[in-house]
């Protein structure tokens, strides 16, 4: 198995969340840090893992 095929190489999309003002925003680790909320300042956390196209 090439290191290219490893599932620590995949991007992962992510939706993460604000626990205070509730601002959610898309992430794709571990491109992206998740950081804090541009709002309001706190740390956000990850509110859902997006690992397939849903429709509404």
């Amino acid at each position: 198995m090439s290191r290219k095929d490893s599932d620590s190489d995949k991007v992962q999309a992510v939706e993460v969340k604000c626990p205070k003002c509730e601002f959610t925003q898309i992430k794709y680790i571990p491109k992206e840090q998740i950081g804090k909320c541009p709002e309001c300042g706190s740390n956000m956390i990850i509110s859902e893992i997006l690992d397939e196209g849903k429709s509404y």
